[in-house]
């Protein structure tokens, strides 16, 4: 591996899943000797540039402009960079727009592209998603593999967007489990006078937040106080905010913004709820509340039941209905011994299957590194 050169390629350093997946990898592959450039396609939002950067990668911006010619000028920039520093595989964080990036890459002599999958094919878009499903593949003969970040969304790629099993594989995303680890977990944390909740993910529409505002609302009307932390940033914080406001619950919710010290947050939390809609793919912060050994409830779609084995590792409730998850919430405080036990469970299975080296091996196989 040593002296090989990776060109890794996201959409933007916003603070969520695949950039930090990116720094993840970039930090293991550079210590073990491997040449890490980095690729943006906006230079915009910059909220992991200095974790890149303290890491002295090399990070590229494209210029696409609009309309049908960004295709063709992503394929013809992607073989002039390539050409240039002479990467030995490309690793694509953007599925779709890889097709065009392969393309170029492969012209410029490299070895292997791979595109990550991170979330369920979008069926339900209808003739967007039939312009993504033509993409992929147009990308096909010029990408190795895709990499799903689960079995779920592995099975789901196989089907929607009808490429042959072998084309795929799945890999768990991972987490810095040691900053997770160093800190006591949660149940032995100081006490404070309510329950805290938390959940840790952009605010987006691909999360579900307001399904778990309204479930503290639902608390708060059946005599259970709890408190809960929301922390990430993103375009709907406005929307939350009036939820929040609509529903009286400025003195229960706090927005904590894109935070850097999620370990010691979680170790705060005696409980971390983990909404999501059924396009989610993986859940980064899941795993990490598993590692912190933080009880969990969590929506019952595929990749929650996946990360948390069923519900061994966590308890798993309707999605989408503050009704469910208000139960969930309710069960686990009520009976603590249960939870822990969860807990501990979870925390054992985070450490044995997602680390970051795990991680990193498996994709430095497919990527011709190892």
């Amino acid at each position: 591996m040593y002296g090989q050169r990776v060109l890794i390629v996201l959409t933007s350093l916003a603070a969520e899943g695949c950039p930090q997946l990116a720094v993840q990898l970039a930090r293991h592959w550079q210590r073990q000797g491997l040449q890490v450039v980095l690729l943006c396609l906006r230079d915009k939002p910059t909220d992991l540039r200095p974790e890149f950067e303290v890491l002295g990668i090399s990070i590229h911006t494209f210029e696409l402009g609009r309309g049908l010619a960004r295709y063709p000028r992503l394929t013809w920039l992607s073989y002039r960079l390539c050409r240039r520093i002479r990467p030995q595989a490309v690793l694509s964080f953007p599925l779709g727009w890889h097709a065009f990036l392969a393309m170029g890459a492969r012209a410029a002599g490299v070895l292997r592209v791979c595109a990550h999958v991170g979330n369920l094919p979008p069926v339900w878009t209808g003739s967007a998603f039939a312009k993504f499903k033509l993409l992929v593949q147009l990308g096909r003969p010029f990408t190795h593999r895709l990499l799903c970040c689960s079995e779920y969304i592995r099975a789901a790629t196989v089907r929607d967007f009808a490429v042959a099993p072998r084309e795929t594989r799945a890999i768990f995303n991972a987490c810095d489990l040691e900053h997770f680890t160093a800190l006591p977990p949660a149940p032995h944390a100081k006490p404070h006078p309510l329950p805290r909740l938390g959940m840790v993910a952009r605010l987006e529409v691909h999360k579900d937040q307001p399904t778990l505002i309204g479930a503290v609302a639902l608390l708060r009307d059946q005599g259970v106080a709890v408190e809960l932390w929301l922390i990430g940033e993103g375009s709907l914080r406005p929307q939350l905010q009036a939820l929040i406001a609509e529903l009286g619950l400025t003195e229960s919710v706090q927005l904590l913004g894109s935070r850097r010290d999620i370990p010691e947050l979680l170790s705060q939390l005696d409980l971390f709820v983990f909404s999501a809609r059924p396009d989610e793919g993986f859940g980064i912060a899941l795993a990490e509340a598993m590692a912190a050994g933080v009880p969990i409830v969590a929506t019952d779609v595929g990749a929650c039941r996946e990360v948390l084995d069923g519900s061994r590792c966590g308890l798993l409730v309707d999605p989408g209905n503050p009704a469910a998850l208000a139960e969930g919430i309710r069960q686990v405080l009520a009976d603590p011994q249960a939870a822990r036990q969860r807990a501990a469970a979870a925390r054992e299975r985070a450490l044995s299957l997602f680390s970051v080296a795990a991680m990193a091996e498996a994709y430095g196989q497919e990527l011709g590194l190892a």
